[in-house]
């Protein structure tokens, strides 16, 4: 997710970034080309032209469609935001109960809480779809990190080895079972959460509503100049290519928020989040090998 300053607007007025979604640009000049040939078939031969009424009542059904494509995908977006700030919460809530109620000395503890950051950093890779994970290399030593690397949910691994050492305190009577039941509601709040982040990017809007909303835009776009070539002329084009932009990147964000979980630059900051978790609890920080391992990608959170 894109860093900004709020209150910069003349930057934020001309700044690129964020601007433009994937292959944005690619069709608005395809329209553009469009709208330069209906042009220009008109001057010549002066072609079909359309009323703008039609069009007045097709934009007025688009908004709405888009609204929803809109809203839909921002709710699922907050959606994943709510979630991750849960994962924030559970994490702090089982980090203080070790620290602060189990009789265990300091190396024990922060082994478990590793595995608490471990679960983190493995469920943002997770929903990323990354099989390299440097973080939790440097985190945990060769044999833990191999036995995470060989199982095939390395994020459920690490709550089922957070739950092992729970369950290993608790029965030295180093944990009172009222707190280790405690403990125990947050590693199943990590869990949870993680399920439904899965269940988000795993569940996309139905291909009917995007199938639907983008005939009907480019239908409408590709018509467009046939309204505006009489009133416009030369101009056409560039006003069509206006629209075109407008439309098109409102869709282009909703798509974007569809899967809130990678590196598209509406998207959730996990590999923040993450850090503030790994910072929180151990006052170590991974968001430098993180970058490092994603600077081929466009945008970085």
């Amino acid at each position: 997710m894109l860093q900004y300053a709020k209150t910069d607007w003349l930057h934020m007025l001309v700044s690129p970034r964020g601007s433009f979604s994937p292959g944005l640009m690619r069709r608005v000049f395809a329209f553009g080309g469009i709208a330069t040939f209906l042009w220009w078939a008109h001057r010549l031969e002066h072609s079909i032209v359309l009323n703008i009424g039609p069009y007045e009542v097709a934009g007025a059904v688009i908004a709405l469609i888009l609204a929803f494509r809109t809203n839909t995908s921002y709710h699922r977006f907050w959606e994943g935001r709510t979630l991750w700030g849960s994962i924030v919460n559970a994490s702090r809530n089982l980090a203080r109960i070790v620290r602060t109620h189990a009789r265990v000395d300091a190396d024990e503890a922060r082994a478990l809480v590793t595995w608490v950051v471990v679960f983190a950093h493995a469920s943002r890779r997770s929903l990323r779809n990354e099989g390299e994970r440097p973080e939790i290399e440097r985190l945990l030593p060769e044999a833990p990190r191999a036995a995470l690397a060989d199982n095939p949910h390395p994020a459920l691994f690490a709550a089922t080895q957070v739950s092992a050492m729970l369950a290993d305190i608790t029965r030295r009577g180093a944990l009172d079972p009222m707190m280790a039941a405690r403990a125990e509601e947050e590693v199943c709040a990590l869990v949870n959460c993680l399920g439904g982040c899965e269940r988000i990017r795993k569940t996309p809007t139905p291909l009917g509503y995007v199938l639907l909303l983008r005939r009907m835009v480019a239908l409408y776009l590709a018509t467009l100049p046939l309204s505006l070539v009489e009133q416009l002329g030369v101009l056409t084009p560039v006003v069509t290519m206006m629209v075109t932009y407008s439309v098109l990147m409102i869709e282009g964000i909703g798509q974007e928020l569809d899967d809130p979980f990678g590196h598209d630059p509406n998207d959730l900051p996990l590999s923040h989040i993450c850090d503030t978790i790994e910072r929180d609890l151990l006052g170590s920080s991974s968001l430098e090998l993180v970058l490092a391992s994603t600077s081929h990608l466009p945008y970085e959170d």
